[in-house]
């Protein structure tokens, strides 16, 4: 197709400007601040977008799409058309699926599932490590980066769990160092999971104790995975990797006790990413399982942190850690339908939606003045796109590939359970009245929204 924006406001990292973009085959081809642009009796469709905002297509770089192995709460279609939805134009899949992926085998799988689908939106992938020596030469191997098509062709992070999450991906031991080695020698991110897990059983096990009885509510998983959890992971982690010299990427950043260790650490090899979750609920939101994540709610100086470091610039980008489960899996079939009690907070899976309302949650915090627009593109788009390798993505300019997102930033809508898209069927932001929304948005060259 070829398209042309008249009159919007161009919205990239380092500012705004006022003027026309046009596209042809899949890229941007003409900006307001040059290129060539055609006529309008050549385009396909003209947009008129007085008073609205073009925006780069956001990049969720955390997303847990379950396929294979668990579809019934999501797959690459719905995921991805729920992305697209909010204005995510790219997204990064991680490895815990079933099969996980830590062989080639198992991404090429996943890059022909994700093929099959009508995908939403640009679809890569991270490589799960599980340090077996198997695993480790997969490693050396795997190809590395997207590469010019809407599926990836290779692996754009290597991803480790420090602290047990779901799936069997937990590395202990020895084997981080030759993981990093090799990550630096492929120039990828390694990105972690950082909870200390030796932590996490000593804690688990005295909070099991029959003493803490009163203590067996929701609440009781953030008291297990606590600050101190994260906190040694994180400082464990930062020293490995300024003794090997790689790229480190901490995922799903929640404490003030994080973020002082990376402000003092501070270089372009360390990065980090805030989940929403962690910045719009705190731990007394833990009512019953729907609220549990790893890592989980934190407490409200954490938060308040949090809000400050994503302004500074201490954080490096968002992402979602979008990890769909049912209704009926977070509460029990009753519970999940109005009747009954709540099953146990210890059998409830982590994790919550979040990828479909990424974009439109920080658009209201523009306008709350919480954030700038500047802010909101340099976190959910430039530098998601240069930290993970994503050429072309990330910024409107000439010759960058043509995923857009036109935003009303006066367009105010409440998020309801039966809009939602995801597969899963609810979101953590039901009732959430927010203003600033996408109106159109472009995969490639194509309006998909």
């Amino acid at each position: 197709m070829k398209l042309i924006f008249k009159n919007v406001a161009v919205v990239n990292a380092d500012g705004i400007s006022e003027g026309d973009v046009f596209v042809a085959n899949g890229k941007i081809v003409a900006t307001p601040d040059g290129g060539e642009p055609f006529a309008d009796e050549e385009a396909d469709t003209v947009v008129y977008g007085e008073g609205k905002h073009l925006l780069p297509g956001a990049v969720d770089v955390h997303v847990h799409f379950r396929e294979p192995g668990s579809e019934h709460k999501e797959d690459f279609e719905s995921g991805s058309r729920a992305a697209a939805a909010g204005g995510v134009t790219t997204v990064l899949d991680m490895p815990n699926t079933k099969p996980p992926t830590v062989t080639r085998a198992a991404l090429d799988e996943k890059r022909e599932l994700a093929a099959q689908g009508h995908a939403g939106a640009n679809i890569g992938f991270h490589f799960g490590v599980t340090g077996t020596e198997e695993n480790l030469n997969e490693l050396r191997e795997v190809p590395i980066g997207f590469g010019k098509g809407k599926i990836a062709e290779g692996v754009c992070g290597f991803k480790v769990y420090m602290g047990s999450s779901t799936g069997n991906l937990l590395v202990e031991g020895d084997v981080l160092r030759e993981i990093f080695e090799i990550a630096r020698d492929r120039d990828v991110p390694v990105i972690v999971h950082a909870e200390d897990e030796a932590r996490i059983r000593a804690r688990a096990d005295e909070f099991s104790d029959p003493d803490f009885a009163e203590r067996d509510d929701a609440r009781t998983h953030a008291l297990v995975r606590d600050n101190e959890c994260a906190r040694l992971a994180v400082e464990a982690a930062i020293k490995l990797r300024e003794e090997v010299g790689n790229r480190l990427h901490i995922a799903h950043m929640s404490t003030k006790e994080e973020l002082e260790l990376v402000r003092e650490h501070a270089c372009p090899e360390l990065t980090c990413e805030v989940a929403p979750h962690h910045l719009f609920f705190m731990a007394d939101d833990m009512a019953d399982g729907r609220m549990k994540m790893n890592p989980p709610l934190r407490d409200a100086e954490s938060v308040r942190l949090l809000w400050e470091a994503l302004r500074d610039g201490t954080v490096t980008m968002l992402a979602t850690d979008h990890a769909p489960h049912t209704l009926e899996e977070k509460l029990g079939k009753d519970a999940s339908a109005g009747d009954g009690e709540p099953i146990a907070h210890w059998d409830a899976p982590a994790g919550v939606p979040g990828v479909e309302f990424l974009l439109p949650l920080m658009l209201d915090q523009v306008n709350e003045k919480m954030l700038s627009l500047l802010d909101v593109v340099r976190m959910l788009c430039k530098a998601p796109a240069e930290v993970f390798g994503l050429e072309g993505k990330g910024e409107i300019r000439v010759g960058a590939d043509a995923d857009l997102v036109l935003v009303d930033m006066d367009r105010e809508q409440t998020v309801k359970r039966e809009k939602v898209r995801s597969k899963c069927g609810w979101s953590p932001y039901e009732g959430y009245n927010l203003k600033g929304w996408p109106v159109m948005v472009v995969v490639g060259g194509e309006v998909v929204i």
